[in-house]
């Protein structure tokens, strides 16, 4: 059985409530991107190909292709 994140949410909060939830999450994954910011760049930069130079984009969204 998967938990799905909204079981985890209570379903009525007030609005303060929901501001400082929200906040206090934002602020934790800022401080995890910045705490491993490094770790998640060598991740990225060995495990994604590489995207294709800015002009090749550039042309082939003119040209009307899509990605």
């Amino acid at each position: 059985m998967r938990t799905s994140i909204y079981d985890l949410l209570p379903e009525k909060i007030s609005d303060e409530s929901a501001y400082h939830l929200v906040n206090f999450f934002m602020d934790l994954a800022l401080e995890l991107e910045s705490c491993y910011f490094a770790q998640m760049k060598r991740y990225i930069d060995n495990n994604m190909p590489p995207e294709p130079p800015d002009i090749i984009q550039t042309k082939n969204k003119l040209d009307g292709d899509s990605f």
